[in-house]
Parts: structure tokens; sequence; C-alpha cells
């Protein structure tokens, strides 16, 4: 088990690199070359499910939470939550949008199930349900509005969740999705400072997506979110 554990660690790794390497070549408009290191680092993502596969069985048939689970399954739980949601963030920069979103929610109910700290999946999966489609965001505001709660108690009661920056941003995209924004805001600025980072421009920048492809569908909260964004980003730049 230990063994395959490297193997796996390895193989994320990998795939890391060749996410990256996407990235830079994307930036620099070499976009063919970008989609196959991509699809290289989804190849290893695919690779390390299939080592986890007898482990993630053991996962699923044993009861939450993650604390009652032998060391070694537990390790196991936390790489696969890890591919999970690595495999959706390369899924869709290969614009495969259904899928992605797939790979989150499998990621989304390990966490839930086993009571993980991480909400990077759980959130990934709304949102990528909702550019793929899958519903009106009214369908999901009972899953952001529990995943929000869950994420400010949390940031209330653990000094090192709330030292997390991108715990602040995952609470700020549900309450801006919830059509909350002074109170994303907030959340926004408790990021920039924990993540020592200027703007929160990739987390806008996700929202955007979201709120041209519900209009797009005339999502009648559409134009709800759309408000949201302007007073975040008029809101942010000022400070």
């Amino acid at each position: 088990m230990l063994a395959q554990l490297e193997t796996v660690r390895e193989l994320q790794e990998l795939a890391k690199t060749y996410r990256k390497r996407g990235d830079a070549l994307q930036k620099i408009g070499r976009e063919s070359a970008a989609l196959e290191a991509y699809r290289g680092g989804l190849v290893a993502l695919t690779d390390a499910l299939k080592i986890l596969g007898p482990t993630k069985e053991q996962i699923d048939a044993r009861s939450p939470p993650a604390s009652s689970l032998p060391a070694e399954l537990k390790e196991g739980l936390h790489e696969l939550v890890e591919i999970f949601g690595t495999r959706g963030g390369i899924l869709q920069r290969l614009k495969l949008l259904k899928e992605a979103s797939e790979s989150y929610s499998e990621g989304a109910a390990l966490e839930q199930r086993f009571g993980l700290p991480s909400t990077y999946n759980r959130l990934n999966a709304v949102k990528y349900s909702l550019l793929s489609g899958a519903g009106r965001l009214r369908d999901f505001e009972p899953r952001l509005r529990e995943l929000a709660v869950y994420l400010d108690t949390n940031l209330r009661a653990d000094k090192g969740f709330s030292d997390s920056g991108w715990a602040w941003a995952d609470l700020g995209d549900c309450l801006a999705l919830l059509g909350n924004p002074d109170e994303a805001r907030e959340a926004y600025l408790s990021f920039i400072s924990k993540a020592e980072i200027k703007s929160p421009e990739r987390t806008l920048d996700v929202l955007k997506e979201i709120a041209l492809r519900l209009e797009e569908f005339a999502d009648p909260d559409a134009p709800r979110l759309r408000a949201a964004i302007n007073i975040l980003e008029s809101g942010i730049s000022s400070q």
C-alpha cells in the first residue's frame, strides 16, 4: 500500500507539471501544445485512479468520519480527493465541462461523507454543473447555503482554517452566487489579506463565466449574479 501511494503521489506531481506547462503554453498562444500537455496530465491522473481503485472500494465500504479510517486508508482518501480536484481542473482546461463537473462531484462526495475540511471539490462541483448547463442557479441554492454555513462556522472556530486564504475565497464565491455581494466582498478582502495577492481575479473570472452561461440559458437569476459581480469588482478595486 505504501509503495502504491508513493507511485500515486509521483503521478500527481507529474500531472501538476503537465498542467503548469499547459498554462504557460496557453499564455503565449500555443493552444495546441497546451492541450497536449493537459492531456498528458489527464493520463497521469487516470493511471493514479486505477492504482487507487481497490483502495476506493475499501473506503466506500467504511463508515465516516475520516478519523475512523486506518492510517493507510486515510491517506488514500486524501489522495483520492486531491486527484478528483486536480482532474477536474485539467478537464475544464480541456473544455470538457460535464466531465469536469463529474470529477469534482466524485471528490465532493468524499469530502462531505467523511467530513473533510476541504471544500474545493464541493464548490467546483456546483460551479461546473452550472457551466455545463446541468441546472439553474436556484437549483443549487440549498447546496450553496449549506456550504456557506459550513465555511463560515469553520472559519470562526478554527484559526488554522481561517488562515487559509482559499477558504475565504470559497466563502466569497458561495455568497456571491447566493446574491449577497456585501458579505461576499468582505470574504474576498479576507482572502486577499490571507493569500497576500492583489485581487481574486480567477475566482471572479469563473463567476463571470457562470453569469454568461446563465444568461445564455435565460436563467431568471442571471441578472442577480451579474449585479453581484459588478458590486464586488467596484468594491474590491477601491481598496
